[in-house]
């Protein structure tokens, strides 16, 4: 596997601001109320790596690690390694490509991308990224419903408008999650106004015992990639200051 990238800045360029990026799918039978997950399967994780949107090739195998650990990004390669966990019927990704600044939508991009995959499944994906200022955005699929996208900046004043398409509601509802599940949860939920409701939140309480990312011990596969290039291209624009 030739080592060949898209980047135009050295590996060393430091990285700026930083964030939270992941999509996750719960294939059918949806068992929510499992307590555990299943043990990460590292072959199924790569197979997944390979085939990911954001992915042109997978260059590396970094071992297993917690959910919690992480990578910290401080420079550009840092940027090249993502995290996958193949759980049973429960596969996330952490990958920095999906972060954007409200020009691309690479969330909504790959959680469409994965609806056609694997139709049927429950998927979520966020973003957060802060680079002096803070962007979200969110992408829901729940069958029997059409997908939910949101997008915007919390704090945006003089930013562009907020953008929600579809019936977050109804979703809501199907799923089981009320304004009251959301307050327990700390989830901050205003169906007025898009722009102070915590959409990743949301999007978690939908998966509910499924969603992996707040179980710290839950092991995941690390790899270092070639992103594609317009994955490429967007990361350098989001993480690198010009």
């Amino acid at each position: 596997m030739t080592e060949n990238s898209f980047w135009t800045c050295p590996p060393q360029a430091q990285v700026r601001g930083s964030g939270q990026y992941t999509v996750t799918l719960v294939l059918p039978p949806f068992l929510d109320d499992a307590a555990e997950l299943p043990s990460n399967d590292p072959e199924a994780a790569r197979e997944f790596a390979a085939s990911f949107g954001t992915v042109d090739a997978v260059l590396e195998y970094g071992g297993e690690r917690n959910i919690s650990d992480g990578f910290a990004l401080t420079t550009r390669d840092d940027l090249e390694w993502i995290q996958v966990g193949v759980w049973g019927n429960v596969i996330g990704i952490a990958d920095p490509a999906l972060a954007d600044e409200g020009n691309s939508w690479p969330v909504l991009e790959q959680v469409g991308n994965l609806a056609k995959r694997f139709p049927g499944a429950k998927i979520v994906g966020a973003a957060t990224v802060d680079c002096g200022a803070v962007h979200e955005e969110a992408a829901w699929v729940v069958p029997g419903f059409e997908p939910v996208h949101s997008e915007g900046w919390p704090d945006g004043d003089g930013m562009p408008p907020w953008t929600l398409e579809g019936d977050p509601g109804a979703v809501l509802e199907a799923c089981g999650v009320t304004a009251r599940t959301a307050k327990d949860a700390d989830v901050p939920y205003d169906p007025e106004d898009p722009a102070a409701t915590y959409w990743g939140g949301l999007g978690e309480l939908i998966l509910g015992a499924r969603h992996p990312w707040r179980r710290p011990q839950v092991r995941t596969s690390a790899f270092r990639v070639r992103h594609t290039h317009a994955a490429t291209d967007l990361m350098e624009e989001v993480w690198i200051p010009s």
